[in-house]
């Protein structure tokens, strides 16, 4: 019986500190390793400006227009008056999130004529929002060109508000959303939202 609770407190002991073996072990490691650790998450990056023929007409043909796979690079989105200058990315987890903007993949690309949806965190890349106007303009860079949007207004929303927006939108919008109030840190139930039109970019077309 001494055997059994000897082997039995062993076991308890080990169970204890073996996850705190475990973490010293790779904290070790990672002291005694040669290089830095890397923790970025690498999304492919499709952006390249220039590499789809834009017409003396400014069109460009449909079938050339590179689409977008989630969690790929494929535009910049950019606003003069405010210094916004930031990355697109087709996709919006968590992970994208870290790296700069996100667009919804059930949005469209610029160019289609269909709602455009992108977001980024409110104390980051997209906190230079809360100086945006109407009027401004903001631009989005693509492979395939440069399209336009002039601000058509803004507006503070809760987050369970669905009539914002209508993704079965017959024309060409871009709306930037990002959590209000600005500068906070922790979760909020308010969303602020950027309208945009079209204005100028390449025209798609067969």
């Amino acid at each position: 019986m001494p055997l059994f609770f000897s082997i039995l407190s062993y076991g308890i002991v080990y169970l204890i500190t073996s996850d705190i073996i475990s973490l010293a072990t790779n904290v070790s490691k990672l002291i005694m390793a040669d290089a830095e650790p890397s923790f970025t998450i690498n999304y492919a990056n499709t952006f390249n400006p220039g590499s789809v023929e834009i017409s003396d007409e400014n069109t460009v043909r449909r079938e050339e227009v590179p689409q977008a796979q989630y969690g790929e690079l494929y535009a910049y989105v950019k606003c003069e008056d405010i210094a916004l200058d930031c990355p697109v990315y087709f996709g919006d987890n968590t992970d994208i999130l870290k790296l700069g903007a996100g667009q919804s993949p059930a949005t469209y690309q610029p160019g289609f004529n269909r709602l455009i949806m992108i977001g980024a965190h409110n104390n980051t890349f997209f906190n230079c929002l809360k100086n945006i106007k109407e009027g401004h303009i903001i631009t989005m860079e693509t492979s395939y060109g440069t399209f336009s949007y002039k601000v058509s207004s803004t507006e503070i929303v809760d987050i369970t508000g669905k009539t914002a927006y209508d993704y079965y939108t017959d024309y060409e919008q871009l709306l930037l959303y990002t959590c209000y109030p600005f500068d906070m840190l922790a979760h909020t139930d308010y969303r602020f939202l950027v309208h945009a039109d079209l204005i100028s970019g390449p025209k798609l077309v067969e």
